[in-house]
């Protein structure tokens, strides 16, 4: 099996990993905003590879950071273990408990922040870390560090949405758009590997948090929440992945980028309200990152 060869999708000059400290310091000089990547080890089915969330986060974010041209920006390595207990019947999966996740998120946004850089933004690619992200920036903020979070595919989902071609409107796990992305990103070995093993399945379109032989679905009817379990019996996808073509996976993907280069872009220039003030006549805000020299 041909997997998903690690590369970079942006210029050495925007990819933390590849500057030297000098380099980086410059960057820092310069007000960069900081893109760190989170995503997952964890099963996809039998069709796409366990490092799906972390590969399409990164890739996206790359792509995206290479459009960002009005302010300095930096991609910092990708935080490839997330939340994932749900997912741990099945082999192939490495979860970080949930204290162990904000932990590893705290001390590398810390990292980052103490060192000088003034803002920085995970760009998440697994479901699971949405809710641990949120909460963690929530204190993060409150506590005076300007960390913010958002979904790979969020800011340009109402232009992706409507390409999806099968019975799920939306992204699911392992599913349409996942796969559908991952192939415009790969080889065409890899595409035509992903082509065949999920030509023929039939969608799924009920949550895996449902019993088997059981229609109702009350947290979703009812708004509540429920971990989506995929047990060892479990088919390990939620959607329509055999709808997914390299070609409609390239079409996804430009909407997917041009979405989160704009948002991008605009979190770096928006000021915003950090920390605790109590004093109305002292609010404190967060400088906007400086336009690109």
């Amino acid at each position: 099996m041909t997997g998903i060869a690690p590369r970079h999708f942006a210029p050495s000059s925007l990819i933390w990993a590849e500057l030297t400290r000098a380099e980086l310091a410059t960057k820092r000089d310069a007000g960069a905003l900081v893109v760190v990547p989170t995503g997952a080890i964890e099963q996809h089915g039998d069709f796409l590879p366990v490092e799906t969330d972390t590969f399409l986060a990164s890739a996206v974010a790359e792509l995206a950071a290479s459009r960002v041209t009005g302010v300095e920006i930096v991609v910092a390595p990708a935080v490839p273990v997330g939340f994932s207990p749900h997912h741990l019947s099945h082999p192939g999966t490495i979860s970080l408990r949930l204290e162990t996740y904000l932990a590893v998120l705290a001390d590398t946004a810390r990292s980052i922040l103490d060192a000088g850089f003034p803002r920085l933004v995970f760009v998440n690619g697994h479901g699971g870390n949405s809710a641990p992200l949120r909460s963690l920036c929530a204190q993060m903020v409150t506590d005076g560090y300007a960390v913010g979070m958002v979904d790979y595919f969020a800011p340009g989902e109402k232009d992706w949405l409507p390409l999806l071609k099968g019975g799920l409107p939306r992204t699911g796990h392992a599913c349409e758009q996942e796969a559908a992305l991952t192939m415009a990103l790969t080889s065409s070995e890899t595409q035509q590997r992903i082509q065949s093993a999920i030509e023929g399945l039939p969608a799924r379109l009920v949550q895996p948090w449902i019993a088997p032989g059981h229609v109702d679905d009350p947290i979703t009817a009812f708004g509540a929440a429920w971990p989506p379990i995929f047990q060892a019996d479990d088919c390990g996808y939620f959607g329509d992945p055999a709808k997914a073509t390299s070609e409609n996976g390239t079409l996804i993907l430009e909407m997917t980028v041009k979405g989160l280069a704009a948002y991008l872009e605009a979190f770096a220039r928006t000021p915003l309200r950090l920390g605790i003030a109590r004093d109305p006549a002292s609010p404190r805000i967060t400088s906007e990152t400086p336009d690109r020299k």
